[in-house]
């Protein structure tokens, strides 16, 4: 997959089949769309292309109410590149994009830009100022500029559409396998390494310390959590805890990360890596002494290793 900016046009006598949205999370929704929009590139002999925004368009029109996104854009490129799409426009969204027409963005970038000759999207899309561009106008419009429109059922999920709102309340709740199954993928943060002070190794148990991540981003409740470390491609379980150490004192919000593997490929102090979370396991709590907090993280440790070898069992029946 490669990356187009804005100003990048595609080669005269280049036609793409295209989806246009913020594929915040990119769940199985967004997936779906996404495959059809390989499929049918490929039964037409056309370029795969995708059109998404940065920041999310609520960032920018309601910047007074609060809102969190699931991916950063660094995020949404690293889970849209396995999936065989050709290639990603990210468009800069302003407040002077957000008044373009609905008319005047198939003009300029659906038509001069990418060439579109199909536009893939789910049944509620809307585009364009107020998204006015509804699927009606959409149609009539698209129909001047011989784009031929192909609308995908939404995608449900236990009677329930996938939705990116849906998989923010889950996190936020802490319901992380909940969120899995409708991403499709475990939950990704991307953060960069800091210090610690070492009470991980005191315990016993030594971390890796990450700094929490832009406030903008949707983050679990504080506790311990299933998780996998992602650095230079390579995968490494282990347990996950996030807050900020209520039995100690001075300790700001970050996460820790203690992997199985001692001898794993680990990131350096400002390097980024990615914390992939499975499922939560406990709340956040303050312990009265540090014995009985490391006791603790000895049960928390077996029961994260219990997770992983039961989910390595169920993959191995799912491919048998």
């Amino acid at each position: 997959m490669r990356l187009l900016q804005p100003g990048d046009r595609l080669g005269d006598g280049t036609t793409t089949v295209v989806s246009v949205g913020n594929f915040d999370g990119v769940h199985k929704g967004h997936r779906y769309l996404i495959d059809k929009v390989v499929q049918r590139a490929q039964k037409r002999g056309c370029m795969s292309v995708l059109v998404t925004f940065d920041p999310h368009p609520r960032l920018v029109l309601n910047p007074e109410m609060p809102f969190e996104i699931l991916t950063t854009f660094d995020e949404k490129v690293r889970l849209i590149e396995p999936l065989n799409v050709d290639r990603l426009l990210c468009i800069p969204f302003t407040a002077a994009f957000s008044r373009l027409s609905p008319e005047d963005f198939i003009e300029k970038v659906m038509i001069q830009q990418i060439h579109a000759v199909e536009w893939v999207m789910g049944e509620d899309h809307g585009v364009g100022k107020d998204r006015s561009g509804e699927k009606n106008f959409l149609h009539n419009v698209m129909s001047k500029y011989h784009i031929t429109p192909f609308i995908a059922d939404l995608l449900e999920q236990q009677q329930r559409v996938v939705s990116s709102t849906q998989i923010r309340v889950n996190i936020t709740d802490g319901r992380i396998v909940e969120a899995v199954e409708m991403l499709g993928h475990p939950y990704l943060i991307s953060t960069e390494r800091i210090p610690g002070v070492n009470i991980g190794s005191q315990l016993g148990f030594p971390t890796l310390n990450f700094i929490r991540p832009p406030s903008q981003k949707v983050l679990p409740p504080a506790g311990v959590y299933a998780a996998e470390l992602e650095f230079k491609g390579l995968l490494q379980t282990g347990a996950l805890y996030f807050g900020e150490c209520p039995t100690f004192a001075d300790r700001t919000t970050h996460f820790e990360f203690h992997a199985f593997d001692e001898g794993g490929t680990f990131p350096e102090y400002g390097e980024e890596a990615r914390l992939r979370l499975h499922r939560f396991v406990r709340k956040d709590r303050a312990f009265p002494t540090t014995r009985e907090l490391s006791a603790q993280i000895d049960d928390d440790v077996k029961t994260v290793r219990n997770f992983f070898m039961e989910e390595k069992g169920h993959a191995i029946n799912k491919r048998a």
